[in-house]
């Protein structure tokens, strides 16, 4: 996946940086900084996206690496919190929102891990339960093979029992993670999952569905807990029947679930230029759409509502102990697929 590796001067201070090098096989080039890579490297890439994905550049991160979730407006959120420490994926998903958000094209690894776990630590210490993940910006195991930070971060956490680490994924790099039998770390390995031929026209370059269920099988069998994430749930003709059998193939390898979240395919404006002349085969933006409150366009209220809680009916009778969410999704759909006490249940406390 990796074809370059760029290394900041400042970041060429911090042995990880030649360490990620020496695991990926890859003779580094040492730039000034960032802004020399976009002036220099990716002003000159033919197809700036795809082709930014295959760099790595290794750098010092001087913000803040934690921070809330930050949800929707207007939407009901989960008590969720992340760590930005890399920013951008080698996958290439049509309905990632980075293609729009992003203006710098390469993956950014901050190698400051130290900094990262000082500003954990000061959070952490208070022993207060928080849920923590590190997938927003970008997938949490797709350069495990050559980073090892989730390991790290995993040996960081042994620390902090009270807390939470999802990592959250389309791969199946889990077979280097330590065995959490007998640790105290509190870690979930979370999957995106959808039908296998939603996989193969939407998703480039990641596991396949059954790789990530094996590997899901691999985890919960060393001691980490699993979780999944139907995000984003994409209509086609026949997708509920094959979203319920892929849901039957998931209740085969795991009797409960640290959590299952939902999240109908939504978009802001700025993204359907990319899923138009990126993903020519693409059955995105083949449904029906309404511009919701937030900007973003959703597929129509009454679609939404039929397949969800089609599936939260098969899921319940499934597995009536694994919680289960929607992702920025209002209340009015809350209030119309779950009882009303559904947030108060004692399995739901774990989210909110």
């Amino acid at each position: 996946m990796i074809k370059r590796i760029f290394i900041t001067e400042e970041a060429s201070n911090h042995p990880y940086s030649f360490e990620i090098c020496e695991k990926a096989g890859i003779k580094p080039e040492i730039i000034p900084d960032e802004e020399y890579y976009r002036e220099n490297i990716e002003a000159f890439l033919e197809d700036e996206i795809k082709e930014g994905k295959t760099h790595l550049v290794l750098t010092v991160f001087k913000g803040e690496f934690f921070r809330k979730c930050p949800g929707t407006k207007g939407k009901i959120c989960c008590n969720y919190y992340v760590i930005d420490q890399t920013t951008n994926c080698p996958f290439d998903c049509s309905y990632c929102f980075l293609q729009s958000y992003l203006n710098f094209r390469a993956i950014k690894f901050a190698v400051n891990i130290e900094d990262l776990f000082k500003e954990l630590t000061d959070i952490l210490k208070d022993g207060r339960f928080i849920r923590i993940g590190t997938g927003e910006l970008s997938d949490s195991l797709a350069l495990e093979p050559i980073t090892g930070f989730a390991s790290k971060l995993i040996d960081f956490f042994e620390n902090f029992p009270n807390a939470m680490l999802e990592l959250k994924t389309k791969s199946d790099n889990v077979y280097s993670l330590p065995d959490l039998k007998d640790r105290k770390a509190k870690v979930v390995v979370g999957w995106t999952i959808a039908p296998q031929s939603i996989v193969e026209r939407e998703e480039r370059l990641v596991a396949s569905l059954n790789e990530r269920l094996k590997a899901s099988k691999h985890v919960a069998d060393k001691g980490y807990l699993v979780s999944f994430h139907l995000d984003p749930i994409i209509f086609y003709p026949n997708a509920l029947e094959s979203y319920l059998e892929m849901l039957e193939r998931v209740f085969s390898y795991h009797k409960k679930l640290a959590w299952l979240s939902m999240a109908g395919f939504r978009y802001e404006p700025q993204l359907k230029w990319y899923v138009e002349n990126r993903f020519k085969d693409s059955l995105l933006l083949d449904g029906e759409f309404i511009k919701c409150s937030d900007g973003k366009f959703r597929y129509l209220y009454p679609e939404r509502i039929r397949f969800y809680r089609k599936i939260i009916d098969f899921v319940s009778k499934k597995s009536p102990a694994t919680p289960i969410y929607f992702c920025m999704e209002d209340k009015n759909v809350w209030e119309l697929v779950f009882p009303s006490d559904y947030l108060s249940k004692e399995k739901m406390k774990i989210l909110f």
